[in-house]
């Protein structure tokens, strides 16, 4: 189905203002928009409570500011379904639970608008985002000018892989834009057929060419099981590699010039830290275009 309605989470800078801006104009054109911001209580030493406002006015402050921020933001998208929402609290605590409680579709975030970041392009609380999240998080980075019309699909044999697919084709037909499907061998893996390749060839040559081979008919038949998923086979192109699988997909995007990455997060919560800082982290911290990440909760 369509995505009817979309919670966007606003820092206040321009880097989330677009990254809304984006996804309600080009990515989710019919959803309802809920701008949300959520007001951090500073920490107040208690050595210094006498020299500062009361908890009281500094919400009072930030309330205000926030909300003229975000009718600013609100009158900058062109669409009469767009309300704003405040709450206090825990960033990302705040924004899993609305966006949970809201029953929204997407949940829509930007990278840190407050200081440069060399390396890394979000922060924490996104970072936390894409973990707890139970929707699908559509992260806006560089967002192009219009339509992602190259889709870069990161895929293997996890349970949220067929709603990944899913995604990918609505996506594709809604942008009309090409599909590359693509799996990443670990190491330990691509080692093993390799060994088994040298194993059975005369000299390195041979062996180099049949894993090559091997790939190609992998590939083959991945591109045949995908087909079946709804994907047009004209849209769809497959490639098998080996390496560190998020450092091999953010390569290939590079190659690919995608406009967007498709990817998967299986299950949520304090226990996916470990997960996130691998395959997914990676992936977050070095793209330049938007990503979707698709819950193995969330319908498409």
């Amino acid at each position: 189905m369509a995505v009817k309605s979309l919670v966007a989470a606003i820092d206040l800078d321009e880097p989330s203002a677009a990254a809304v801006r984006w996804a309600s104009a080009v990515f989710a054109p019919n959803a309802d928009v809920t701008l949300l911001h959520v007001i951090e209580p500073p920490n107040r030493p208690w050595f210094a409570r006498h020299l500062l406002p009361e908890a009281e006015q500094i919400e009072a402050v930030a309330r205000e500011h926030a909300a003229t921020r975000l009718r600013e933001i609100a009158s900058s998208i062109d669409r009469a379904n767009v309300r704003f929402e405040i709450r206090l609290g825990s960033p990302y605590e705040q924004i899993c639970a609305y966006a949970q409680q809201a029953g929204a579709d997407l949940v829509v975030i930007g990278p840190h608008g407050d200081r440069p970041r060399p390396s890394k392009f979000l922060g924490t609380t996104a970072e936390r985002i894409v973990r707890m999240s139970a929707a699908p998080v559509l992260i806006v980075m560089n967002p192009p000018d219009g339509p992602a019309k190259r889709l870069l699909v990161p895929v293997d044999d996890a349970d949220v892989t067929p709603r990944v697919l899913d995604w990918t084709r609505r996506i594709a037909e809604q942008f009309d834009a090409a599909v590359a499907l693509l799996h990443v061998w670990s190491n330990a893996v691509y080692s093993y057929v390799a060994s088994m390749s040298f194993a059975t060839e005369k000299n390195e040559a041979a062996a180099r060419e049949e894993i090559r081979r091997e790939l190609s008919e992998a590939a083959t038949h991945w591109l045949q099981e995908m087909s079946r998923t709804g994907l047009r086979r004209d849209r769809v192109t497959a490639e098998v590699t080996y390496g560190d699988a998020g450092a091999r997909t953010l390569e290939v995007a590079a190659e690919k010039r995608a406009d967007m990455i498709v990817m998967g997060r299986s299950g949520a919560g304090i226990a996916r830290a470990a997960f996130l800082g691998s395959t997914v982290g990676t992936v977050l911290h070095g793209a330049r275009r938007p990503i979707l990440i698709v819950t193995d909760g969330a319908k498409p």
